[in-house]
């Protein structure tokens, strides 16, 4: 099922605004994958950054907890699930005897609104097993149902029942019961925690249409071509307030309230939201639908919260006489101004294509950017905020090039290391708990590689499809950014003083158990 297009006049939303709210993501350093725009259920824009496009299912992160939600609401639809059914009542393998009834008082409806008894998420992303048994077996701080805290593991909670009850994975479950008739794409999945449960807290792949649909069917209340697919009554419940957010201190647009795994916004509004910048935004009262996905990890060393008002605070910037006329209130902006194109160019713009040249005048071209990466024999992707920054050659290289570093103990797990390079490429040779790997990297440009690891929790169906470049920042620090198209991002730097290295990664969650934090050594 395909998304009706229209041109963005057609439905009241000027072509110069959609120009300067992507102009102002690209000058901003957001490193968007995809922007998707629709109102009254009609896209009027959809632009991707190579390799990004239409049919590339990516990880939605955070936003998978709405799946989960969903999923909970279509079960109560059915009558086979509560919001009053106490969560202990799943799991009797993992209650202690007795159970604290702290624990024992936790709701579903809890669950969905985070408000558990717990200050946190209880799992760990280093912990091999029992996720959802450290629910049970980390002390509760607090009568649940009382306050605010987000916490992954409620979600991850929450898809364990359904999965319990249904017999079956969430997202087959949802399938022919929501995501078919609304026109998912085939094959999404949930990525699996080590115990073999959906990691619904962080681990959907869909592509960005298959998010827009689901949006629009939230917008629509649960109905979908004159079909109530699921209850407006859980709907409405899932993107209202149900509960205030304003104790956890996140910066303006985290404030307004949270429903059901999902944020509540100004004027109406809700969204999804996924760390590194994946939203599924919506304003039911004017129709207006944003989504967008990205991996702002590797050009935005700032807290997951500030990310997420800084990017809605532009979308009400930008859009703001759309969403709530007359103009919304809004925080502070810079003033954006002269900025015109032509909706039908054909060339590159701020590093964004189209997603097809047929889809009646919604699409987004785009135009050079002086000074940016281009799609070119020594840059092989448009992404030019995933190089890593620096020149591409130093005199280091050839007084470490092919010498052995043995490592101290580290919590990567790493025992030695070697770099080599080439003219124009690198290598990383190195020996962790899984054996001898190596990583090759473009230096200043980025190359296509397969990740020397096996396939992870997180994207269990994918390989490791990465782009990896190379710098030195300054005459002896190696930086590598290793751009991993369907799961997340990493970063090693790596700095050499005499005959010592001294290692960095910097990597997205579900990895740090083998590549995260410090590590150092000599060379022998």
């Amino acid at each position: 099922m395909t998304l009706a297009t229209a041109t963005p006049e057609s439905v009241g939303v000027p072509a110069t605004t959609i120009d300067a709210f992507l102009r102002d993501l690209h000058q901003s350093r957001f490193n968007m994958h995809s922007i998707l725009i629709m109102r009254h259920g009609k896209l009027i824009t959809e632009a991707y950054r190579p390799p990004y496009d239409q049919d590339r299912k990516q990880r939605m992160f955070s936003v998978s907890k709405t799946f989960a939600a969903l999923a909970a609401g279509l079960l109560i639809d059915e009558g086979r699930l509560s919001l009053t059914d106490k969560v202990v009542d799943f799991f009797p393998e993992y209650c202690p005897d007795p159970v604290h009834p702290l624990l024992a008082a936790a709701t579903i409806y809890d669950m969905l609104t985070m408000q558990d008894p717990h200050d946190r998420t209880t799992h760990g992303y280093g912990i091999k097993s029992n996720w959802l048994e450290s629910w049970f077996l980390t002390p509760p701080c607090h009568p649940p149902g009382t306050v605010f805290q987000y916490n992954t593991t409620s979600t991850n909670l929450v898809a364990a029942i359904v999965e319990r009850v249904t017999g079956t994975k969430m997202i087959d479950y949802m399938y022919p019961r929501l995501l078919t008739p609304i026109g998912f794409s085939e094959g999404c999945y949930c990525g699996e925690t080590p115990d073999g449960d959906s990691f619904a807290g962080s681990a959907v792949m869909c592509t960005p249409r298959d998010l827009a649909k689901l949006v629009q069917l939230v917008m629509n209340g649960g109905e979908w071509d004159g079909k109530q697919l699921i209850s407006q009554e859980f709907i409405l419940k899932l993107r209202s307030k149900q509960v205030d957010t304003t104790l956890m201190g996140i910066p303006v647009e985290g404030m307004f309230g949270y429903g059901f795994f999902t944020w509540h916004l100004r004027n109406g509004g809700f969204t999804f939201f996924g760390i590194h910048g994946q939203f599924g935004i919506g304003f039911p009262d004017t129709g207006l639908v944003v989504v967008a996905t990205g991996n702002t990890a590797d050009n935005y060393d700032v807290e997951n919260d500030i990310l997420f008002s800084q990017f809605l605070d532009r979308v009400f910037w930008h859009f703001g006489s759309v969403i709530a006329p007359p103009p919304a209130i809004i925080s502070p902006h810079p003033v954006i101004a002269g900025l015109t194109r032509n909706l039908q160019e054909k060339d590159n713009r701020l590093g964004f294509t189209c997603a097809d040249s047929d889809n009646s005048g919604c699409e987004i071209h785009s135009m050079e950017i002086p000074g940016q990466a281009r799609n070119d024999e020594t840059s092989p992707i448009l992404l030019p905020h995933i190089l890593a920054p620096g020149t591409p050659s130093s005199p280091t290289a050839a007084k470490i090039a092919g010498r052995t570093y043995k490592l101290h103990p580290n919590q990567s797990g790493w025992q030695t290391v070697k770099f080599e390079f080439t003219h124009n490429e690198g290598k990383i040779l190195y020996t962790n708990r899984r054996g001898d790997k190596a990583i090759s990297f473009g230096l200043g440009h980025a190359i296509p590689f397969m990740f020397p690891e096996e396939r992870g929790i997180h994207a269990a169906k994918d390989p490791y499809d990465t782009y990896i470049s190379g710098a030195w920042a300054d005459d002896r620090t190696l930086v590598v950014n290793l751009h991993n198209i369907t799961t997340g991002f990493m970063q090693l730097c790596a700095v050499f003083s005499q005959d010592t290295v001294t290692i960095l990664i910097k990597p997205t969650e579900g990895y740090r158990k083998d590549y995260g934090g410090y590590m150092y050594g000599q060379c022998v």
